[in-house]
């Protein structure tokens, strides 16, 4: 085969390649890759089967477009903004297209089951990509996040909740209070316990001036970050460049040593049972009575403690720190509403109901919902596979096997037709007329779509409307002039965050 190469080099004119110079071979590649690049456009455009999909010419010729808002956080409003321009079906990119349609909706998330896209690939901490591989693992913890079990960890919801109030009123003097930090620290005192079983603190050391290890990793942390961007960002000379690319390890190392813990705990016999079993422990339990090919392995349940935890925390706090800052903006006459529902379910304010409670009161609900509506965990576009070896039909589109397709709740979430005035918080168009309502449910999706929905919302929702009851029960909110549109603004990665990373209020006890 090698005695060959030479007549083939010289059958296609390469032969003299190894005789030309670096300077020429660079010269020659950068005059062909425009060529390609060229060739590769026209193609896109003119001729690829995707050519009759409403959108921007530069979108259809090269991926560069979407990535420059991907960079600049701000991919779901320049999809949104497409929509506006083009209609219900757009193609954002040479082989994805994006559509806003609930009944699409339904039969994309719902009916079909197909694989995430290749941005899920692309990303340092990979989800898992194939629906058959999700759901199997989703088999192993599903119990751990149903509505009853969250009932059985409530308890440990509202004492976390009722730490927070008491560390708001010991800052009673430090207004405004940044509420962002500590709203993360109940959630990591709270997952952890829903983890490991044992109470972390981290709550317990909030001020000012303190450090939490876990906490500055997820603020930190590069896991939907690209493997290529990580490898160049990670050789700048920079301390804060590299703890941005550590992050990720930080988390992982933190978490395999709670895994590690408790395997030692189960083999001196110190770990007892439990009412409420723990995350962990139902790993543990899985692997007892599961084949030897679905064990899961040390790496696999520290993996995937990891995963719940930077998922848990930071979608539920910036949620909860955004809903804050909108209550404080409120008309008197709403806020009044919210604090009179409260002081009927709490008589005492440092005694929060139970759940049946809580989720019984309208105008909290009503507050929840909007929040999650504007501000929702999931805006992000949520890419899936169109099947291998079949042609799919997609609102009159023929899509070719493989193509990339999705919608995102942040365009569901401001639909005028089913929501007017889509850019105001207005909390009493939830306690509008049932038809409406009805719309306005169908619409929210908040925390992804179909089969691979969130599997922690249950423990989300719950945890942020104790976290809401306790505080707006225990304190009059007030905007505070550090904290306003400009720095609340919200930029997008995978989650939403506030581009200031902080809320700062004024909490002025109540009476």
């Amino acid at each position: 085969m090698l005695d060959a190469l030479p007549s083939t080099l010289s059958s296609i004119g390469l032969q003299h390649l190894p005789q030309l110079s670096t300077p020429r071979i660079v010269a020659s590649v950068l005059c062909v890759a425009p060529l390609l690049f060229a060739a590769r456009g026209i193609y896109n455009l003119y001729f690829s089967p995707l050519r009759s999909i409403p959108g921007p010419w530069y979108a259809a010729v090269s991926e560069i477009w979407i990535l420059v808002h991907t960079f600049r956080c701000r991919k779901v409003r320049a999809i949104d903004d497409l929509f506006k321009a083009y209609g219900p079906v757009v193609r954002i990119s040479p082989n994805t297209v994006a559509f806003v349609d609930q009944q699409t909706t339904r039969i994309v998330y719902n009916g079909m089951k197909l694989d995430k896209g290749p941005i899920y690939g692309a990303v340092k901490m990979v989800a898992i990509i194939e629906h058959s591989v999700h759901a199997k693992y989703r088999r192993i913890f599903s119990s751990h996040y149903t509505p009853g079990n969250i009932a059985l960890i409530h308890p440990d919801m509202k004492a976390s909740a009722l730490v927070l109030v008491e560390k708001m009123l010991e800052a009673k003097d430090r207004q405004p209070l940044d509420i962002f930090p500590g709203i993360h620290l109940v959630m990591i005192d709270l997952i952890l316990k829903s983890t490991f079983g044992n109470h972390y603190g981290a709550l317990d050391d909030w001020s000012e001036t303190s450090h939490n290890v876990i906490l500055s990793a997820i603020e930190e942390c590069a896991g939907i970050t690209p493997r290529w961007l990580m490898a160049i960002v990670s050789r700048f000379p920079n301390k804060s460049w590299r703890d941005f690319c550590h992050s990720g390890d930080t988390l992982f190392n933190t978490t395999a040593d709670m895994v590690r813990e408790t395997q030692v705990a189960i083999i001196e016999g110190r770990l007892e049972e439990r009412e409420k079993p723990t995350l962990i422990q139902r790993f543990m339990a899985h692997n007892e009575t599961c084949a030897p090919e679905d064990i899961l392995s040390f790496e696999d349940m520290a993996s995937e403690s990891m995963t719940h935890l930077l998922a848990g925390v930071d979608a539920s706090a910036v949620l909860t720190s955004y809903i804050l800052w909108q209550f404080a903006s409120l008309s008197d006459d709403v806020k009044q509403k919210i604090y009179t529902e409260l002081d009927l379910a709490m008589p005492n304010a440092t005694v929060i109901p139970d759940l049946k409670v809580l989720q019984s009161l309208p105008m909290l609900d009503a507050l929840f919902k909007e929040g999650l509506r504007l501000h929702g965990p999931i805006p992000t576009f949520l890419e899936r596979l169109a099947p291998r070896g079949e042609t799919l039909d997609l609102m009159g589109y023929k899509l070719p096997p493989e193509t990339v397709i999705g919608t995102q709740s942040w365009s569901m979430h401001r639909d005028a037709t089913v929501f007017p005035e889509p850019e105001t918080f207005d909390v009493l168009r939830w306690l509008g007329e049932d038809k409406s309502l009805e719309a306005q449910t169908q619409s929210l999706a908040p925390f992804g779509l179909g089969t691979r929905v969130c599997i922690g919302q249950h423990l989300a929702r719950n945890a942020i409307k104790t976290m809401l009851a306790a505080i707006i029960r225990n304190f009059e909110i007030l905007s505070s002039t550090g904290t306003n549109e400009r720095t609340m603004e919200m930029m997008e990665l995978f989650g939403m965050f506030p581009v200031g990373l902080s809320c700062k209020l004024e909490f002025r006890p109540r009476a």
